[in-house]
């Protein structure tokens, strides 16, 4: 969750070019920050809580040759200055960041130590300091020891170097010009480097102010290709809106048209005949993408005949499978980098069944893992709170049943050169503020629309709201509704109306308000409508969830919070 960025250059002052790193890494993590550099052979640290214009106050006129920086998403311990990344050992002569878990580190914490922090962290770093030998040698025998996720930068007082160790954590490394940057994110390589190397588990590397040589776990110097970062979308401008989330949203038609013809303007690079040998599909995601999952699955069930199955990365490990080899298991994340679906994408190679990625960001972690990738192509999305990346991934997995039934996909097309975004009136927006008891209702492909409705709620303006099946409602939850209760109700399958209808009358006899959101005219009354465009009923997961994104993003600007920001979560959770 955390971000890291460090960098070394003979030539320049390099602390500004870490502190620009870690602004476009804050997305990982704003708790606190902090950056550790060497001055006179010495290691030096300063930290900060809160956003990275707070450490930038305290480092004015600093200059190093050598530093690693960090900004945090609290995993172990609160957010404060103490448990702040770097830390240093001990003995003062080991320096670290950290992105990942230690999971192990009580165990690993040492009786003759004296721990200033809550963090997994100042445990690591006095393990790396306890070792012996040169300081690569000390990295490598403290990441045996450890159990957990890490992508770590460390000094060690008196070299001239920066050290680097990868295991379930992302780390690049640029180099060009004089200038060494190491990051969580190659984002932080735009329009500074033309290539970048990337880290693959159990690598290490050692950064001097010319080069990156890189070791494998045993210490054996190895070489690496780089990735040309041109074939990467770094775009990451405001476009003139004051929040990531609202711009990100009004991009949704341009990033549903680039998928659309990123597909069929282009060679297709998946087997599609050796795809649908295929008998079976189990996808595997978290959040939001299992949202889209759920709506990927029902399109295979439908269009190609062919058995769907959907679940939670946290909880796909520590459930009793039955695998298969006519299996094909799908992980879907929109980073690469989801610790969870990482996990379980290893487990299925390790048993020697076949995998697809479906990510949005071309070199991560879970691309290299799979056998197949399955590219969605929303650009960058920076904002917390996913939206264009949900829609994409909606729509690629669309086009993956249609490619994968063999059926024509003219009225893909066409969807794609139509579909605009629209606003919410201001009338229905004043009419949902008057509530905080909010719950989100549907059926079929509309009860998954329903879940991620509530989650943006859920996500940026902290409601304490539900996403229902329909008929679920009168099984329990109905006994929450009354006068003060909002109930939105999505209804865009002409099968389901009636049904719904029913679900409506439900909740207005028990006192309850109802907005719906359809394209249809229902033969129920209603307190206000969203009335949405009409398209066939594959695209309407994507039709009626932006007005509930709009929703989201009103009402966490109605209460006074920033979107893009959500207090305790970060974008890419790269811890379990």
């Amino acid at each position: 969750m955390c971000g890291i960025c460090a960098g070394i250059s003979e030539k320049i002052n390099i602390i500004q070019d870490v502190v620009s790193g870690l602004k476009k890494l804050d997305y990982r993590g704003y708790d606190s920050c902090g950056i550790g550099y060497i001055d006179e052979k010495q290691i030096k640290v300063v930290k900060a809580v809160g956003q990275i214009k707070n450490l930038e106050k305290k480092i004015q006129n600093l200059e190093a040759k050598i530093a690693i920086g960090h900004t945090r998403w609290a995993t172990h311990g609160i957010v404060s200055e103490e448990n702040s990344h770097p830390h240093i050992s001990q003995d003062g002569k080991v320096c670290l960041v950290h992105n990942g878990i230690i999971e192990n580190y009580e165990n690993l914490k040492s009786k003759e130590v004296v721990y200033y922090s809550q963090t997994d962290t100042e445990v690591f770093a006095n393990l790396i300091a306890q070792q012996q030998g040169e300081p690569l040698s000390k990295l490598r025998m403290a990441c045996q020891k450890v159990v957990g996720s890490f992508a770590v930068a460390v000094l060690f007082e008196g070299h001239d170097e920066i050290y680097l160790a990868k295991r379930s954590s992302p780390l690049a490394v640029a180099v060009e010009n004089g200038v060494v940057l190491a990051s969580s994110d190659i984002s932080v390589f735009a329009e500074k480097f033309k290539s970048c190397y990337i880290l693959d588990d159990d690598e290490f590397c050692v950064l001097n102010s010319k080069n990156a040589i890189f070791f494998d776990k045993n210490g054996k110097k190895i070489e690496k290709n780089c990735v040309f970062l041109k074939n990467y979308d770094f775009f990451a401008d405001k476009n003139n809106e004051k929040y990531f989330m609202l711009k990100e949203i009004k991009e949704q038609p341009m990033a549903i048209r680039k998928t659309y013809f990123e597909y069929f303007s282009k060679e297709n690079k998946l087997d599609f005949e050796l795809l649908k040998k295929f008998k079976r599909f189990h996808f595997v995601a978290c959040g939001t993408a299992y949202h889209s999952c759920l709506i990927g699955a029902k399109y295979l069930k439908e269009i190609c005949g062919k058995d769907a199955q959907v679940s939670l990365a946290s909880e796909f490990r520590y459930e009793k499978n039955i695998y298969s080899k006519r299996c094909l298991y799908i992980f879907v994340s929109q980073s690469g980098e989801t610790a969870d679906t990482l996990a379980c994408a290893k487990m299925i190679k390790d048993k020697g069944y076949k995998s697809l990625a479906v990510t949005n960001v071309p070199y991560c972690s879970l691309n290299n893992m799979c056998d197949f990738v399955l590219p969605t192509f929303a650009g960058k999305e920076i904002a917390v709170a996913s939206t264009k990346a949900y829609t994409c991934q909606i729509f690629t997995l669309l086009i993956f049943a249609q490619m994968l039934a063999n059926k024509s996909c003219e009225h893909i097309k066409k969807f794609a050169l139509d579909f605009k975004i629209q606003n919410l009136r201001e009338d229905v927006l004043q009419f949902i503020f008057q509530f905080k008891k909010i719950f989100f209702v549907g059926r079929g492909q509309d009860y998954v629309t329903s879940l991620e409705g509530a989650l943006k709620l859920k996500e940026i303006a902290y409601l304490n709201c539900l996403g229902i099946a329909g008929g679920e409602l009168k099984h329990g939850t109905l006994a929450l509704v009354d006068e003060e209760t909002l109930v939105i109700a999505i209804s865009t399958q002409k099968g389901l109306k009636e049904k719904m209808e029913n679900c409506i009358e439900e909740v207005r006899a028990r006192g309850g308000k109802v907005l719906l959101v359809s394209q249809f005219e229902h033969n129920v009354k209603v307190d206000c409508k969203i009335v949405l465009p009409d398209f066939k009923e594959d695209f309407m997961p994507i039709i009626s969830v932006v007005p509930l994104q709009l929703l989201a993003l009103n009402f966490c600007l109605k209460l006074g919070y920033n979107p893009d920001k959500p207090r305790n979560l970060a974008k890419s959770v790269t811890v379990e």
